[in-house]
């Protein structure tokens, strides 16, 4: 893609991007600092050519989340429709700033993969997905990963929706938020959770959570955001 610009001055040319991209947070991960993890490992397999991902976060309003409910009654208008048309919304947005990050990259001469918020290839067989935004986004500083399995971020709590974008630029990584708040501290996540798929981590674990179980009452009961919605952090 032509002759490779140095690393100063695709970064500089992002720092004037990114606050265009009408994203809500922005955390850039560098793989020098992950070498040999599951996040590099994933992320060789889409760019072989990767050195940094940047991660995108959009907020998702606590006052719609409020109004869903993993109960429907047959007939009656479904609160869920509005979270479900928010995130549609939400990750329409991503996915445009995540081709915007990586046009200007290309413009550049540098590789850039962008994966979309929502549509991102999943392993059914393991209910994985062939990259963690969260993970990413954990690495890149936007915050800790939960008992709830979600991104706690400081601002929003784990109301937010993520994207992300490989490139082989070699960028600044962003620090670390400072969380005071660990979570764990209060567990209801876990005694909400309406399909039973979270449990109190062992020591050394973050989360302990049954996918299959989630995926399934997720279905049937046509919409559940109960681990999202009753998390007091970033209220």
């Amino acid at each position: 893609m032509g002759n490779k610009p140095e690393s100063a001055t695709a970064s500089t040319k992002l720092q004037y991007l990114i606050p265009e991209l009408d994203v809500d947070a922005v955390g850039i991960a560098s793989l020098a600092e992950w070498e040999g993890t599951e996040l590099e490992k994933t992320a060789l397999k889409l760019l072989p050519q990767v050195r940094s991902v940047v991660v995108l976060a959009m907020e998702i309003y606590p006052e719609i989340l409020d109004l869903t409910s993993p109960k429907t009654i047959m007939g009656a208008a479904l609160m869920n429709d509005l979270a479900n048309s928010h995130a549609d919304f939400i990750n329409g947005r991503l996915i445009k700033a995540g081709h915007d990050l990586a046009k200007a990259l290309h413009r550049l001469g540098l590789k850039a993969l962008p994966l979309p918020a929502k549509g991102c290839p999943i392993d059914e067989r393991f209910m994985k997905a062939v990259f963690s935004f969260k993970h990413a986004a954990q690495a890149a500083g936007l915050g800790k990963i939960g008992w709830s399995s979600l991104l706690i971020t400081p601002s929003f709590g784990p109301r937010v929706r993520l994207s992300a974008c490989l490139t082989e630029a070699v960028l600044e990584p962003t620090a670390s938020v400072d969380m005071t708040l660990e979570c764990g501290s209060c567990g209801i996540c876990i005694k909400r959770c309406s399909s039973g798929a979270l449990a109190r981590p062992n020591a050394g674990e973050p989360y302990i959570m049954n996918k299959f179980a989630c995926r399934c009452f997720l279905v049937a009961s046509g919409g559940c955001s109960e681990c999202m919605r009753v998390c007091p952090v970033g209220r």
